[in-house]
C-alpha cells in the first residue's frame, strides 16, 4: 500500500496582505502535526522566513526572487527533499511572496515527480481590504491573477474599511472564489486545516499573463542595514509620510526604548511592531523595501532613517 499523499496548502497575495499573519497562525493551530513551510521573499534577506522560525523550526527558506520564475527549480527541488522525510510529513505550506503568480506554484506540483508524492489541498490568497482597488496597471493584474488561483479568498483587514468601501470590493472580486472575511487574518481552521483532500488531482486554472519575464523585475528592493538604535515615534512618523511608490517595509529594527528588537510590518500607513527574540535582536536593525520598478529613492530613505537613529534624536 503505498504512502498517503502530502497535502500541499500555497498561501499566496499582493505584498502585505498579511500573508505572514496567516503563516504564523496557521502553523500555531498546526502544532503537533508534521508540518514544514516553505517561505519565498523578495529581495536580500527572506525576513518572512525569520519571523515563522521564531514559531517552528521546520521552515525553509527560498529567497532572491520570485518563487514561480526565478526560483522555480529550487522550489521543485526543495518539495522533491521534503517528500523523502522520515517520519513523512503530513502537510506543507507554501508562503508565495507578494510578486508571485500562485497559479505557476500549482502546475510546479502537477510535475510527474511531485504527483505521487503531493496533493494540492487549497490556494488561499490573502486580499488586503484597503489596497486592492487602489492598485492600478501591471499591478492590479498581478493582484488579479493572484484572485484568480484562489480556492479561498482571505479578505482581510475588514475593520479598517466602511460598509461601503467592503461592499464595492467584494463586488469586484465576484463570486467565483470562497470568500472569508477577516481582521488580522484569522481563519476558521474548517476552512483548510479539516479540509479533506480530493481524490481527483485538482484541475489547473487557465494561466493569467501578467507580464512577460519575471514577475519580479515589477518591483524594485532595497536592504538597509545598521547597528544604531531607533527612536520608535521618530521611526512611526518616518514611516507615515513615506511615497505612494514604496508598498512594502518589512524587518527587524532594534529600538532604543527599553533596547528591545521588533519585527517591522509596513504597509500604506499602518505600521506594526511585534517583540523580537534575544537572537533576532543580536543581529542589529535590518529593513527590506519593496517599491515601482524604477524608484530612486533610496537615498532620501536612508536620510530619513538616519535621521531616526538615536544620535539624531539626542541632537534635536
Amino acid at each position: 500500500m503505498s504512502a498517503p499523499r502530502i497535502a500541499v496548502t500555497v498561501v499566496s497575495g499582493f505584498l502585505g496582505a498579511g500573508k505572514t499573519t496567516l503563516l504564523n497562525r496557521m502553523v500555531r493551530r498546526a502544532e503537533g502535526s508534521r508540518l514544514a513551510v516553505i517561505v519565498n521573499d523578495f529581495g536580500e534577506l527572506n525576513i518572512d522566513a525569520a519571523i515563522v522560525s521564531e514559531v517552528t523550526d521546520a521552515v525553509y527558506s527560498l529567497q532572491n526572487g520570485c518563487i514561480c520564475c526565478t526560483v522555480q527549480e529550487d522550489l521543485l527541488a526543495q518539495l522533491g527533499s521534503l517528500a523523502q522525510l522520515e517520519p513523512r510529513l503530513e502537510r506543507i505550506v507554501i508562503e508565495c511572496s507578494g510578486v508571485s503568480d500562485p497559479q505557476r506554484i500549482v502546475q510546479t506540483l502537477a510535475y510527474p515527480q511531485l504527483r505521487s508524492q503531493m496533493q494540492l489541498d487549497m490556494v488561499i490568497t490573502v486580499v488586503d481590504a484597503t489596497r486592492h482597488l487602489q492598485l492600478e496597471g501591471e499591478y492590479a493584474r498581478l493582484a488579479r491573477a493572484q484572485v484568480a488561483a484562489a480556492d479561498l479568498l482571505l479578505l482581510n483587514k475588514t475593520d479598517l474599511v466602511d460598509e461601503d468601501q467592503l461592499r464595492a470590493l467584494r463586488e469586484a472580486l465576484g463570486l467565483r472564489t470562497r470568500i472569508h472575511e477577516s481582521v488580522q487574518a484569522q481563519l476558521p481552521d474548517a476552512l483548510w486545516l479539516e479540509t479533506e483532500l480530493e481524490l481527483e488531482p485538482r484541475a489547473l486554472k487557465p494561466l493569467t499573463r501578467v507580464a512577460d519575464g519575471d514577475h519580479g523585475e515589477m518591483f524594485s528592493s532595497w536592504l538597509w542595514q545598521s547597528d544604531v538604535a531607533l527612536d520608535a515615534d521618530g521611526l512611526r512618523g518616518w514611516l507615515q509620510a513615506l511615497p505612494g511608490d514604496v508598498f512594502r517595509v518589512k524587518g527587524l529594527v532594534r529600538l532604543v526604548q527599553g533596547d528591545q528588537a521588533h519585527w517591522l510590518q509596513h504597509v500604506g500607513t499602518r505600521s506594526q511592531f511585534l517583540p523580537a527574540g534575544d537572537e533576532a535582536r543580536a543581529n542589529g536593525s535590518r529593513l527590506v523595501f519593496i517599491a515601482r520598478r524604477g524608484f530612486d529613492g533610496w537615498e532620501a530613505l536612508a536620510q530619513g532613517l538616519e535621521a531616526c537613529s538615536v544620535k539624531e534624536v539626542a541632537k534635536a
